[in-house]
């Protein structure tokens, strides 16, 4: 038996399965969407693929052998009771294009000013000035994974010098200099552009400071919100250091009464920026199900002493 949990769509994820695994007969493919259903069939399940998952519910999971979750975050089964033996993956891959668009488009709507331009249109008032450009700047790319080094990338395209933030040494494909965690300070306080593609884990929790960058940056964070401290960055915007474009925060939906929500140098979005398409996801597992089946090895797999 699979089972596929996601709260909204997994009657769509089931359909879409169906037509991509050639044998889905010899499956029973269970969409759940709630916790009461999850909790009747997870029992008898082998496979679960799942976002969000109440994961307490795995204690009961005794005949589970493979779980793939459909996103790139995964700290929500990294500390979850995983039956022992039971190998987690995550999707990898689908999610660079989409992410270093979003992080490019704030990013040139930075440096060309557009909410100026667009409150100038207005109230019909014509507003001469002088915009930056992206090339010759600097990008920090906190994380160069899969979806960094996209960013990175992109970054080469524009003409921007490239500085990465890694867990380990070593040379990185568009990475002009690589940093590792104990040269953070002088990463932070060197970009124009801070683009935070970070996993939750105990060792990147608070690894950048807001407060230490350079006058005039701008923070990106599509990463995870718990590795930025939220009053760290209040206290850099409102002291005119820097601005912020926030996708990810510590509790979503972010709450109504929020400091965000107000703060002119904050653009706050709902956690957009790595959605991909329900096809592409279920193409993704159903691939790993053929490996699985052939007892080759999965694409994605999440090492839990690592958080990711």
């Amino acid at each position: 038996m699979i089972v596929i949990y996601d709260a909204t769509r997994a009657a769509r994820y089931a359909d879409l399965l169906e037509r991509l695994i050639p044998h889905s007969a010899d499956y029973r493919l269970i969409p759940c969407t709630t916790r009461e259903e999850a909790a009747r069939h997870v029992g008898e399940a082998e496979i679960l693929f799942c976002w969000r998952f109440p994961t307490d519910l795995l204690a009961g999971a005794g005949r589970l052998r493979w779980i793939q979750a459909m996103g790139a975050g995964v700290e929500d089964l990294v500390a979850a009771p995983v039956p022992p033996g039971v190998v987690v993956t995550r999707v990898e891959g689908l999610f660079g294009t989409p992410m270093s668009e979003y992080a490019f488009a704030h990013m040139l709507a930075h440096a060309q000013q557009l909410p100026r331009l667009y409150a100038a249109q207005a109230e019909r008032r014509w507003d001469p000035f002088r915009p930056q450009t992206l090339s010759g700047r600097r990008l920090g790319v906190a994380g160069v994974g899969s979806i960094g080094l996209e960013v990175a990338a992109r970054g080469k395209a524009f003409g921007m010098e490239v500085w990465g933030l890694a867990r380990t040494p070593g040379a990185r494909p568009h990475v002009d200099r690589l940093f590792t965690p104990d040269e953070v300070r002088e990463f932070t306080a060197g970009v124009d552009y801070l683009v935070s593609t970070l996993p939750d884990t105990p060792e990147t929790r608070g690894l950048i400071d807001p407060e230490a960058m350079k006058e005039g940056a701008l923070l990106i964070n599509m990463g995870r919100g718990a590795t930025l401290d939220e009053g760290a960055i209040l206290r850099a915007v409102r002291s005119g250091r820097i601005r912020a474009v926030l996708d990810v925060f510590a509790v979503e939906p972010l709450p109504a009464d929020h400091p965000f929500w107000t703060e002119p140098g904050i653009t706050v979005t709902p956690h957009l920026s790595g959605l991909n398409r329900l096809d592409a996801v279920a193409a993704y597992c159903a691939e790993n199900l053929r490996r699985f089946e052939r007892a080759e090895p999965l694409r994605g797999v999440v090492d839990r002493a690592r958080g990711y």
